[in-house]
């Protein structure tokens, strides 16, 4: 699977992630080091109950659906070594049109196949209208929530929830059209490859390398959980 034993990685290891995932050294060492935290037992890799050890995650109402991201399957028993763990963090963290860093070629793709799978909540190889509703009213839901936090810290008063539900009707209505109930993969990637998926679903959110006071994402790098 892949063993990290090593505390840090080492400047070929530094260089093959980077040029396969195009996240920056930086970024590489945080998900070394976050990868380590959770691999208590250096068993050189994780499974769903040790990222559910992260409590931004265990507390994110889409915990299940991301969780999905990382592992093929729903076995509680699966396992994703350190290269599969960067992969599928890169495809979260690299900007689809990021300014001024590398992105790798297959980024908007990426990430689509991964929102495919995040919201074909079945894993039927479809998603449907329901499903995709559902999930978006949980996006709307936990950025109301925060923004009222932040509002209530900054003394402001900014309604922006029925901008975010004006354009969550529009990114459904692209996705599925008037009639549509369900859509398989392809379809959903198509009808959604030009949209910047990044500041739509607030992914980027869960980790802008250029902004540290954004570095609250799903997948914290610090002290261990």
């Amino acid at each position: 699977m892949g063993s990290v034993g090593s505390r840090q990685l080492n400047p070929v290891q530094l260089c093959d992630h980077q040029q396969a995932t195009g996240l920056s050294a930086e970024q590489l060492e945080q998900l070394h080091t976050r990868f380590r935290s959770l691999d208590r037992h250096q068993r050189g890799y994780l499974t769903p109950t040790d990222l559910l050890r992260i409590p931004q995650l265990s507390l994110n109402p889409l915990h299940r659906q991301i969780i999905d991201g990382f592992f093929p399957s729903r076995d509680p028993s699966a396992r994703i070594g350190f290269k599969q763990f960067v992969d599928t963090c890169s495809t979260i963290l690299v900007p689809q049109f990021g300014r001024g860093s590398v992105r790798r070629r297959d980024g908007r793709v990426q990430k689509l196949q991964l929102l495919s799978k995040m919201f074909d909540t079945r894993r039927s190889g479809c998603i449907t209208r329901s499903d995709f509703r559902q999930i978006m009213r949980s996006i709307v839901n936990l950025a109301w929530s925060q923004q009222q936090d932040q509002e209530r810290q900054e003394g402001l008063s900014e309604n922006r929830l029925p901008e975010v539900e004006a354009e969550l009707q529009l990114l459904e209505h692209q996705a599925f059209g008037f009639c549509c109930d369900h859509i398989s993969y392809g379809e959903f990637e198509k009808r959604l490859f030009s949209v910047d998926v990044d500041r739509r679903l607030s992914i980027a959110k869960w980790l802008e390398d250029d902004d540290e006071a954004d570095a609250e994402m799903v997948l914290p790098v610090g002290s261990g959980p």
